[in-house]
């Protein structure tokens, strides 16, 4: 079977919300861009989402979020990730730094 894959650009407007947050750039922050898998000559495919991993030397949290789509979404896709809840956890960490 015949795997296409399309490499996806990373959205503007989610790095510019999170580069906005108060002293994030103190810590490492990693942007990788999602893709999208398709089966050739059927009708499956999937999307894997952006992924944002935010760090300290200690701790790091990943964040998910799709084309399409401002929320931002923890790893296990059960909850949605606010603008504020980001900001307390950059906070921790960085007071965990």
């Amino acid at each position: 079977m015949n795997v296409s894959i399309e490499f996806l650009e990373f959205p503007l407007c989610i790095k510019n919300k999170i580069l906005r947050i108060k002293n994030i750039t103190k810590l490492n922050i990693e942007y990788i861009a999602g893709k999208n898998i398709v089966f050739n000559n059927s009708n499956l495919g999937l999307n894997e989402p952006h992924k944002i991993i935010i760090s300290n030397n200690i701790q790091s949290i990943v964040l998910l979020c799709y084309d399409d789509d401002t929320n931002l979404y923890d790893e296990e896709l059960s909850r949605t990730i606010t603008i504020n809840e980001l900001t307390n956890i950059i906070e921790y960490l960085l007071k965990e730094n």
